[in-house]
């Protein structure tokens, strides 16, 4: 395992920095490393920070960028909402403006006994939480179109498929003898 200190008086091992002392004492990764936990490219993490989708927390003196691993769960949040829910890169930044905001509004509640203020931030957490859950809803239901648009098909292929083994005088073509059926 590789291990060393850098001219910032950081000591490092294999691709984690580990603060001086005094420092933060979160440890933070270089590149390399988060590389390897998020399955992400470099270029892809650069691409993320230029649109401000994700900050990493700092460089090393050689000007190399630093994560925590708070900026490694964000890298992640952010190729899920990609992934998962298919949602572009603007709908990304709007998902985690949100999320901060949400953090804030957390924030301030716990930071006060105040009914009244607390009842606002309730109401405006709810708000929140409400948008969030329209923006996945209208993704579900456009998913659910695709899909339907797609059964439609695949009846209509089986009914050719079902009339030219009639015209033909062979047995009906079931799901289990379909091309591409595994069973599951």
């Amino acid at each position: 395992m590789a291990s060393g200190v850098n001219e910032g008086n950081e000591r490092w091992r294999s691709g984690e920095v580990i603060p001086a002392a005094g420092a933060e004492a979160s440890p933070q990764f270089r590149m390399e490393e988060v590389v390897k936990r998020t399955g992400l490219t470099p270029r892809a993490i650069r691409y993320y920070e230029e649109l401000g989708l994700v900050h990493p927390s700092g460089r090393t003196a050689g000007g190399f960028r630093l994560f925590t691993e708070s900026d490694i769960a964000s890298l992640l949040r952010v190729n899920e909402l990609q992934t998962l829910l298919g949602f572009s890169l603007a709908e990304v930044k709007q998902t985690l403006r949100v999320d901060a905001i949400r953090a804030e509004v957390r924030e301030a509640y716990f930071g006060t006994n105040d009914p009244t203020e607390r009842r606002d931030l309730l109401d405006q957490a709810f708000g929140l939480i409400q948008s969030q859950i329209r923006i996945i809803d209208e993704r579900m239901a456009r998913l659910a179109k695709l899909r339907e648009e797609q059964q439609e098909r695949l009846d209509r292929i089986r009914a050719r498929q079902e009339q030219l083994a009639g015209e033909r005088g062979e047995p009906a073509v079931t799901d289990e003898s379909r091309p591409g059926n595994d069973g599951a």
